[in-house]
């Protein structure tokens, strides 16, 4: 427990940086499947408040389908995240996913500092920088990006523990309506080298700048590639 604990608290001290972001910031992304315009997509941070004595932010993810997709494979997705203010961890996690007839309901409530988590009603051991997929696109904005090419992380994904390896390349040039952006790219791998259910392989591709916005997101999956591009952005 003491391990886990001074764990937790040199991960914080080492990796915090300026938070980029303010209350009220709105990203606004275009996604197309398969370079079909299929879906609107928002990343907004809410507020600020306190869970369990911590101070956290209030950020949601939504992504909703639009045109022929609506009626061909409906997307109503809404992801609750509170990130720690300091780490930008992920403490509390609801999810709301709605695509064609799939549906998922979760809650996961992480504890970093005593090392797990509660997925609904299960419990699963997590370590001292365990993520969910939706936190990497804020928790990287406040990181010197290049540290990570020599680090590991966690992931829960589908109720388990996934360990990455990250794959980091820098000054691509990326062109999305928002502008044209110097990017870092992460591309997340499995440790293990196993492939990701459905084929699935992802990369972010942040700004090179002082904001490091989440300017693209890229997801292949074995049927298709859908892709995020930042239209707009609101403070």
């Amino acid at each position: 427990m003491k391990k886990k604990i001074i764990l937790y608290f040199s991960f914080s001290f080492l990796f915090c940086q300026n938070i980029p972001f303010e209350i009220g910031e709105k990203l606004l992304f275009n996604a197309s499947f398969s370079g079909l315009n299929a879906a609107s997509a928002s990343l907004e941070v809410i507020e600020k408040l306190k869970i369990n004595n911590k101070n956290v932010y209030h950020i949601k993810f939504t992504a909703k389908s639009k045109g022929a997709i609506n009626y061909l494979f409906p997307i109503n997705d809404e992801v609750d995240l509170w990130l720690d203010e300091k780490t930008l961890l992920p403490v509390r996690i609801h999810e709301n996913i709605n695509e064609g007839n799939y549906r998922r309901l979760r809650k996961i409530n992480f504890n970093h500092k005593n090392g797990y988590a509660i997925i609904n009603n299960d419990s699963i051991n997590i370590d001292h920088t365990t993520q969910s997929p939706y936190s990497l696109f804020y928790f990287f904005r406040m990181q010197n990006i290049m540290k990570f090419i020599h680090q590991d992380i966690t992931l829960i994904q589908n109720g388990k523990i996934i360990k990455l390896k990250l794959d980091i390349n820098k000054d691509e040039k990326i062109i999305v309506p928002a502008g044209t952006y110097t990017c870092l790219t992460i591309s997340p791998k499995r440790k293990d080298d196993k492939q990701f259910k459905n084929k699935a392989e992802m990369d972010i591709f942040f700004s090179n700048d002082e904001n490091q916005y989440p300017v693209k997101i890229r997801l292949s999956l074995k049927v298709g590639s859908l892709i995020l591009k930042l239209r707009e952005i609101i403070n």
